[in-house]
């Protein structure tokens, strides 16, 4: 009898174009997670009606199913995820040279509307098919001396244990495109100064211990007599939040404390570099922030080393700042990697 085993579970996502609808995924689909939290639940109807002295009748209820997906940021395999999180890309990537190295960029969209995808897990007994799954957002972290980490948060349709789209058999189908190259904090490098200033250099370089980028969307879906007990295409109810958080190991001046009072806004940028593509081209992951706004900083008063911490609201920019041409939103990622095609084409 086969067994459900975590060293042998696999992940695969397709786009879809249907609300409701699955598609079958296949060869490059396949994605390496670390965690999946995506949970169905149905409350119980219980027939309480007087004059019966225990429950007699238990029907089900709306189908609710969301939660969060957890993986290492990868320089390649993650295109998809940060496309439909975040909503629209640069077009179709890149060549750098006549080398094997692609550049492409994700931006915020307006809206998520359209977007979507077929999520599965194959666990070894049968195919767990989530056949719409729409992506809130993403928390992105890092810690010196260990690998970045992303959070993607959805919502979805519904959970299907035995669907006839994604099947075991189809399954055997599913590749992953590149399974190693993880992004690490050591790989990165951190630069922020005023918005005002020039465009970022060496020497306005920081040096945080921890970061964590949190980028959610406001989005749901209702639910309709259409005999489906399902939520519709979920749709914006809000604006996102989109914050900022860095950790400093030592308190060394009080610039921080000042330019939140001054309300000073900043700009920075994250990049990450990883192993060699081909030629002189390595794998990249950078994130531009163009408008930075203090919400809070704060030190601790105690033994030993004292650390220091910043929050930033992730603001759009009334004008693009100096070294980030054409950036205006919240923040915009670019990667260098391996994909060759637009993931939202």
């Amino acid at each position: 009898m086969a067994k459900a085993v975590g060293a042998e579970i696999g992940f695969a996502i397709k786009i879809a174009v249907a609300w409701l609808t699955a598609v079958a995924c296949g060869a490059g689909d396949g994605v390496l997670l670390t965690g999946m939290g995506l949970k169905k639940t149905r409350p119980p109807l219980k027939d309480n009606s007087l004059g019966r002295a225990f429950t007699h009748d238990v029907d089900l209820g709306l189908i609710k199913a969301e939660g969060d997906i957890e993986a290492f940021l990868r320089y390649d395999g993650l295109d998809l995820l940060m496309a439909l999180a975040m909503g629209a890309t640069g077009g179709a990537p890149t060549q750098q040279e006549a080398t094997a190295a692609y550049a492409q960029t994700f931006t915020l969209a307006a809206n998520l509307d359209g977007l979507f995808a077929t999520l599965v897990g194959e666990n070894n007994v049968n195919v767990d098919e989530y056949p719409s799954v729409k992506l809130l957002g993403f928390t992105l972290k890092g810690k010196v001396g260990e690998p970045l980490t992303i959070t993607l948060h959805c919502l979805a349709d519904d959970k299907v244990v035995d669907s006839a789209v994604n099947t075991s058999a189809t399954f055997g189908n599913v590749t992953i495109p590149e399974t190693r190259n993880r992004a690490l904090f050591n790989q990165s490098v951190f630069r922020m100064n005023d918005q005002s200033d020039i465009a970022l250099a060496v020497g306005d370089k920081i040096l945080p211990s921890e970061f964590e980028l949190t980028y959610k969307r406001s989005l749901a879906g209702v639910n309709t007599a259409d005999g489906t007990d399902k939520i519709d295409e979920p749709s914006t109810t809000g604006q996102p939040e989109v914050t900022l958080k860095l950790k400093f190991p030592r308190y060394e001046d009080e610039q921080g404390f000042l330019d939140w009072d001054a309300g000073t806004l900043k700009k920075m940028d994250l990049i990450c570099t990883g192993g060699l593509i081909e030629g002189a081209y390595y794998r990249k992951f950078t994130i531009n922030f163009p408008a930075l706004q203090y919400v809070d900083v704060a030190k601790p008063y105690e033994e030993g080393i004292i650390p220091w911490d910043a929050e930033f609201i992730c603001r759009e920019a009334a004008a693009a700042p100096a070294g980030m041409t054409g950036i205006t939103l919240p923040f915009q990622v670019d990667v260098i990697n391996q994909k060759t095609t637009d993931v939202l084409a």
